[in-house]
């Protein structure tokens, strides 16, 4: 199967001859502590590690604010930095972590603790508006790389045989942009103060995202696409069913409903912590998958299989079994492929980004284990994945 059909089959809950090579994402840390266990100061780690494919490809477009705001350092010492980000958040982060993003939120994989945010941009329907309609505008040129032109053919054609995908962090969803430029307190506090302004902050977002996928998704294809939201802790959501049913619902029946018409087939959230409690609510209202699955905040794939046999599982492996050693490596990975062989509708992957408690031994192993583990050949021999 090529990348198109391996994923189609996956999400339709066909049978397939192999599953997909999923990369690892890593922290800036875990990156700096292989490099001093044997991987080449110049070498890609997923590259090296054998976890690359030609299976996906990613839709290019810019969904976030454009023009961003210039980032504004405005206090500094040997330890933290205070600035401006691009999407208009004061915020304080160490300050090994801004030399390594620059201040960037959308770099936030390469620190390694959170920021303390102390004020947003989004206080009041003014506030949004003038937002709105300076940075959120569907100016379709600015929002695909400058040379689109010359690079869609060769788009078009490699997305004849790849799964095509869209994904935009921080600011496409409808809970988690809505968090990035409120804050959680002012955003939960605003559902009872001022519900009419979350309201309209994501039917604006909608009709932005709607009215350029129209222009865009006139001239290419997209198969799937991942909604941002991080709208869970490690025990329960942050916000309630009931909350989500009245706010976040009706603006994704309306994207659903606008992209299904677009020839988009999957719609994904990515949440990390425990969403056991909201996935009603996303299946009510047209999503069809779940990523990533993490395991200590009770994300378990075996279970949500078992309950939930409609809803598309990406990720799920226990980032932490591959800090511990080869069985404990060895058991995350055979329990987890057991599902997505004989389950289906489930791409086995890393619950996140591999934290610096793990060696390159370790990623070694996982990664030897993981390419033999997804090729249809090794279910006669690996015990615990045959039957």
């Amino acid at each position: 199967m090529n990348g198109r059909e391996l994923y189609e089959a996956i999400y339709s809950g066909e049978r397939t001859d192999r599953l997909p090579i999923r990369p690892l994402g890593l922290w800036q840390e875990t990156l700096e502590r292989w490099r001093t266990e044997g991987l080449g100061e110049e070498a890609d780690p997923n590259t090296a590690l054998g976890l690359t494919s030609d299976d996906t490809l990613a839709l290019p477009l810019d969904l976030n604010m454009l023009p961003q705001f210039p980032i504004r350092v405005l206090e500094q010492d040997a330890k933290y930095v205070t600035l401006v980000d691009e999407f208009g958040v004061t915020k304080k982060m160490l300050r090994k972590d801004y030399e390594r993003s620059e201040g960037h939120k959308a770099r936030a994989g390469l620190m390694s603790a959170m920021s303390h945010w102390l004020d947003f941009p989004v206080t009041d329907l003014r506030t949004w508006k003038q937002i709105y309609e300076e940075r959120f505008q569907p100016r379709v040129p600015q929002r695909l790389p400058g040379n689109w032109a010359d690079d869609q053919p060769t788009f078009i054609s490699l997305s004849q045989t790849r799964w095509v995908g869209f994904f935009c962090f921080p600011l496409v969803g409808l809970f988690g942009p809505l968090r990035e430029l409120m804050g959680l307190p002012r955003l939960l506090y605003t559902m009872f103060d001022d519900p009419g302004l979350l309201h309209t902050m994501i039917a604006d977002l909608t009709d932005f995202w709607l009215a350029v996928f129209a222009v865009v998704l006139a001239e290419v294809r997209l198969d799937q696409i991942t909604f941002f939201e991080d709208m869970c802790a490690t025990k329960a959501p942050l916000i309630s069913p009931a909350a989500f049913h009245e706010f976040q619902a009706p603006g994704y029946r309306k994207i659903i409903r606008g992209l299904r018409d677009l020839g988009v087939r999957h719609f994904f959230v990515d949440s990390d912590g425990n969403a056991n409690l909201l996935i009603p609510e996303f299946l009510a209202c047209g999503l069809t998958g779940i990523h990533p699955c993490e395991v200590q905040a009770d994300m378990d794939v075996a279970r949500l299989r078992a309950v939930y046999p409609q809803l598309n599982l990406n990720c799920g492996i226990d980032k932490r079994a591959l800090a511990q050693g080869p069985k404990e490596i060895e058991d995350e990975l055979r329990r987890c492929m057991a599902v997505a062989w004989h389950q289906g509708r489930y791409t086995p992957a890393l619950d996140h980004g591999a934290p610096p408690d793990i060696s390159w031994a370790n990623a070694q192993h996982y990664a030897r284990l993981y390419r033999e583990w997804c090729r249809e050949s090794t279910l006669s021999r690996a015990p615990g994945l045959s039957g």
